[in-house]
């Protein structure tokens, strides 16, 4: 897999992770960040506390970076709070082009994608796929209901202007139950 440039910034730290990595919160923690790299023998991992001194580690490299007082998800093309109830993982197939995803109860996954022509998104039925439903719509948003293996789920997609003729796409998905909670969490990465 080619380097996919994705790093943690925030508390007066940037984390930057050796692929395949994940960063979790700790439950009483929530500054607090365990990153874990899947190695063939095993998951390794380390304990990141803003404000403490961090070893040298397999999992990351950590260096001197802007004081947020919250976690920033910062990629080449797109910086996104980190929003609480999700971990951040690398994709695992060394050919996935996604620089990450956001996965959270409910199996909810909320990925970037794109930039992409904005011609290509200037439609919303575009991004009906076979299957799904149109629930709702706007400018910046599409929401839709499809069933997955017999149970009903919901998947939106939010349409971010890039540049004067490009839009990222932030989508996300999760059983419907969890929509709400879902939702959420794309307006916290967004904020």
């Amino acid at each position: 897999m080619g380097h996919v440039f994705t790093r943690l910034a925030g508390h007066g730290m940037v984390l930057m992770p050796h692929w395949p990595y994940r960063f979790e919160r700790l439950p009483d923690e929530p500054h607090t960040v365990r990153v874990v790299r899947g190695l063939p023998d095993g998951p390794v991992w380390t304990v990141v506390r803003p404000g403490e001194p961090v070893e040298p580690h397999e999992a990351v490299d950590v260096a001197d970076g802007p004081a947020y007082d919250h976690w920033e998800i910062q990629t080449s093309v797109v910086n996104l709070r980190w929003p609480a109830g999700f971990r951040v993982d690398s994709p695992l197939d060394e050919g996935d082009r996604t620089p990450f995803y956001l996965h959270g109860p409910g199996e909810a996954a909320i990925f970037p994608q794109g930039p992409v022509p904005r011609e290509r998104c200037a439609d919303p039925e575009s991004l009906v796929a076979p299957g799904q439903t149109l629930l709702r719509q706007d400018g910046q948003s599409v929401e839709l209901a499809y069933e997955h293996d017999g149970e009903p789920w919901w998947q939106a997609h939010r349409l971010v202007p890039y540049g004067p003729d490009r839009t990222l796409i932030l989508t996300a998905q999760c059983l419907r139950t969890h929509a709400d909670r879902t939702r959420e969490a794309v307006d916290a990465a967004l904020s």
